[in-house]
């Protein structure tokens, strides 16, 4: 790990921050899109590579850090006890793999749960069509629309979209989320997602990524909003509240999230940008990029002065796990040090042997053979065993086995193979209100009978008692059905007050508030004039 990386960490936790306390002032004077579009700095800061020397040239701020002493004090050299327990435990180095460990996890999470996600959506799906790229679906895993998908995108439905709302409301969603294709929200959500796996020990950029979020949907209602009109901000709230609950998947973009729904409902009651107001924000915007990017740029003044931190980060040795594994700690301090061996002694020099003595040196003696210890005499043949006779005879069998032994079995006659074999008689009777009876019993010969009697007319009562039971299940399902129908227009109408409840406490302007409670309240007196 490089110290341009913690640098980069830094500097984009701070920028994180800094775009958390201007996203809803920019919001509020130069529109959503504005805020929004505020979320590129840290990724502009991620993926800045390290400026040259000379372009950082000092502002008078990083020459007031520089007189300060700032930098003097975060360069203290450490005391020679520090520096022994540093080289004895990997500290820096046990942080950065547990780093890189939880963002391979965080990954791997995410993956397997997109995987899933897009596996229980797509089954039982229904195809409705396509506009373009885009494939509309509906599936009984949704609980309100949403979109996902990059390479392959889907607008996903209910399966009750026709039911719950009208056709304006319908067509409302169906815009938010082409909007976030069109946008590539949905790919922005994938740097988003990797951009905090970078950071999932930081909970400023878990924050960040909730905030992130709440301005994603509230741009894309300002775009619609900006499609449709103005006078169009009471249907589209209704469209949003019946939206809301559900599970939510990080892969997508679903129209309600229940984390922003006040905030965007607040959005539609004052969302009024001009052509002017835009351009001004994009100009903000732009200028706050290149300020923070040129402000904490790996190699500028203040990344320069970040070092003194990151410095230590380019010094890591992860062969020290390697050797705190093999070698432990304690088994290394355990271990004596090596005496000092003694030199050797010199040796006595040996008095030369006269050559002319060498032929006298008598000859070896030769060394007698040694038997062999692992021949093993050879293992007498076995006499072969002789094989069993059997030997058949009249109503017998004998069999004579090698060690004499013999065996006589019985064979059963022809009547007695008759006697165990039974007659089973099976015909159509009643005896009693059984389907079925079964009686057995031995003749005079002997020989067992099985008598079976199957009685249809037990069969055909049976068949209309099946049949009245049915009838009285099908009644069931029918007053079922109602009950639920009841409960379903019960539900409607709950929705429906709680969105007049919400409609009525908004800050919309007096004449759509007063439209939107007109429609809500003829829908109210609608399901009151049709109760069943």
């Amino acid at each position: 790990m490089s110290v341009w990386m913690a640098e980069t960490l830094i500097a984009t936790t701070l920028l994180m921050a800094m775009v958390m306390m201007l996203r809803r002032p920019v919001a509020r004077w130069l529109g959503a899109g504005a805020a929004y579009w505020l979320w590129l700095l840290p990724l502009a800061r991620m993926l800045l590579p390290t400026l040259p020397r000379e372009v950082a040239a000092p502002s008078p701020l990083h020459n007031v850090v520089d007189q300060a002493g700032l930098p003097a004090l975060l360069e203290i050299a450490p005391s020679p006890a520090a520096q022994a327990a540093a080289t004895s435990i990997p500290w820096l180095e046990m942080a950065i793999g547990l780093w890189a460990l939880g963002v391979v996890l965080f990954l791997v999470v995410q993956a397997i749960g997109y995987a899933r996600f897009r596996r229980d959506i797509l089954a039982g799906s229904t195809p409705l069509g396509e506009e373009g790229r885009i494939r509309l679906i509906t599936s009984p895993q949704a609980s309100g629309p949403l979109a996902f998908g990059i390479f392959r995108p889907y607008i996903v439905l209910p399966a009750d979209f026709g039911l719950r709302y009208d056709a304006q409301e319908q067509d409302m969603a169906i815009a938010h989320e082409r909007a976030h294709h069109e946008r590539g929200d949905l790919a922005a959500n994938m740097v988003a997602l990797l951009l905090l796996a970078l950071h999932w020990c930081n909970p400023v950029a878990w924050i960040a990524y909730r905030a992130y979020r709440a301005d994603q949907e509230t741009a894309c209602d300002a775009r619609v909003l900006s499609l449709y009109g103005q006078d169009q901000a009471h249907a589209y709230g209704r469209a949003i509240l019946k939206a809301a609950g559900g599970r939510q998947f990080a892969g997508a973009c679903h129209l309600t999230r229940i984390t922003t729904l006040k905030g965007r409902l607040k959005m539609l009651s004052s969302h009024e940008t001009s052509l002017k107001r835009i351009s001004w924000g994009m100009a903000a915007v732009a200028m706050v990029v290149a300020t923070g990017l040129a402000l904490t740029a790996s190699g500028s003044r203040a990344a320069q002065q970040m070092a003194a931190i990151t410095d230590k980060v380019d010094q890591a040795d992860f062969a020290k796990l390697t050797n705190l594994v093999s070698q432990p700690v304690s088994a290394r301090e355990a271990l004596p040090q090596a005496a000092p061996v003694p030199a050797a002694a010199p040796m006595p020099a040996t008095a030369p042997v006269p050559v002319a003595h060498a032929d006298r040196v008598p000859p070896a003696a030769p060394v007698p053979p040694v038997p062999a210890a692992d021949i093993v005499p050879p293992v007498p043949p076995v006499p072969p065993v002789p094989p069993v006779t059997v030997r058949s005879e009249p109503g017998r069998v004998i069999v004579t086995h090698a060690n004499g032994r013999v065996e006589t079995h019985r064979i059963p006659t022809e009547a007695e193979i008759a006697r165990m074999v039974p007659v089973v008689d099976v015909r159509e009777g009643c005896e009693g209100d059984k389907v079925t009876s079964h009686r057995e019993f031995v003749d005079a010969n002997g020989r067992r009978n099985i008598r079976v009697r199957i009685c249809e007319r037990a069969i055909e009562a049976q068949a209309r008692k099946a049949e009245r039971i049915a009838m009285l299940n099908a009644r069931d399902a029918e007053r079922m059905s109602r009950n639920a129908e009841r409960a379903g227009r019960n539900a409607a109408r709950a929705g429906l007050t709680g969105a007049r409840a919400q409609i009525a406490a908004s800050r919309m302007p007096e004449s759509d508030r007063a439209e939107a409670l007109r429609d809500i309240d003829q829908e109210l007196a609608d399901l009151d004039r049709n109760p069943d």
